[in-house]
């Protein structure tokens, strides 16, 4: 097994099979504070009643989600039951190649292999220690919104799976989270069976040595063979160097910097594309133009932030296209889970 699992997308988005377990896991809660549905959740989140028919969502639309499904909710535990839900449908290709293999070390090369299929909110890393193996959750971004319920839905959702294609009752000899620790604990005992460490040095599970080979109980070694190739492409595609997507960015600051409207008809110009033409091509790709424009927003706005600590918010509205520093806070907010200022005062 290598140290680090699968390579990190070009432009980051999820696999929509996460994104339905993260919406199933409220609907059927229970833990929330009164009955939500999906749709009150996308709502909730500013989105259409319905997911986008994409195979994957662009991060800072599950980012929404996330906040939204919190907010509705009231479930200080969501992370936690929303890895007890994964099944291979929430993992869409992988998880069909994943039930194919022969034992679960098989398994987990194929998951090391292919992991920036399912998310790119963050990679995995996985080291041999003395008493077994130590599966590391490494997010990118440490102002990750909803960090603590994201990263305990990774872990939990890497255990839950591994029970269930193997069925065993797979015990971690040892959990860590760098966070600090809820206000009860009682949810993590009951699915880790331990209590796990907190404020600890990473994000991690630690298996036993033995876990590599217990067999997969639904192992189909000629489908295998079919699936690998399907899900290759995919991560090819997924993690190719986009074209279109860097002609978009570099024509976003150009007109970021000319003081210039952004809108998809400005950038289908410069691209010499049509509009339709653009949104069908970023469609494709599992995002769309504003996805693109956040992203780029977002991005920049951390730099300003913590580049010039004299630069005020209204100048860095301006800078980013926003008609006022509300408008900018509002966004700001949706994207990262706190305010400018907040982001700013981060150590």
């Amino acid at each position: 097994m290598r140290g680090e699992m699968g390579a990190e997308p070009t432009a980051r988005s999820v696999a929509a099979g996460y994104v339905r377990t993260l919406l199933d896991a409220v609907q059927d809660s229970l833990h929330a504070l009164r009955p939500v549905s999906p749709t009150d959740v996308l709502a909730e989140a500013g989105l259409a009643p319905d997911l986008p028919d994409l195979p994957r969502l662009p991060h800072d639309v599950v980012s929404a989600i996330w906040l939204a499904a919190l907010r509705l909710t009231g479930d200080a535990q969501l992370g936690l039951h929303v890895g007890e839900q994964v099944r291979p449908g929430s993992f869409d290709a992988l998880g069909q190649l994943l039930m194919t293999c022969a034992t679960l070390g098989e398994a987990a090369e194929q998951a090391d292999r292919f992991a920036a299929l399912v998310g790119g909110g963050g990679r995995f890393a996985a080291r041999q220690e003395q008493n077994g193996l130590r599966l590391l959750y490494l997010p990118f971004d440490p102002g990750w919104p909803c960090r603590r319920q994201r990263v305990e839905a990774v872990l939990t959702a890497t255990l839950t799976f591994t029970r269930w294609l193997s069925g065993a009752d797979i015990a971690p000899r040892e959990v860590r989270f760098r966070h600090d620790a809820p206000d009860s604990l009682a949810e993590h005992r009951r699915i880790f069976g331990l209590t796990p460490d907190f404020n600890a040095e990473d994000d991690s599970l630690l298996l036993g040595p033995d876990i590599l080979g217990l067999p997969v109980r639904q192992a189909s070694p000629g489908l295998k063979a079919v699936l690998s190739g399907y899900v290759q492409a995919e991560l090819a595609r997924l993690t190719d160097d986009d074209p279109l997507r860097g002609r978009l960015a570099d024509s976003l600051r150009a007109g970021l910097a000319a003081g210039q409207s952004l809108n998809i008809e400005a950038a289908a110009e410069a691209l010499s594309l049509t509009p339709r033409t653009l949104q069908r091509r970023l469609a494709e790709r599992g995002t769309s133009f504003q996805a693109e424009m956040n992203t780029l927003r977002c991005a920049l706005a951390k730099d300003l932030l913590r580049g010039d600590s004299a630069l005020g918010l209204a100048e860095i509205a301006t800078r980013l296209g926003f008609a006022d520093v509300a408008s900018f806070h509002r966004a700001f907010k949706s994207w990262t889970g706190v305010t400018p200022t907040q982001w700013r005062e981060q150590p």
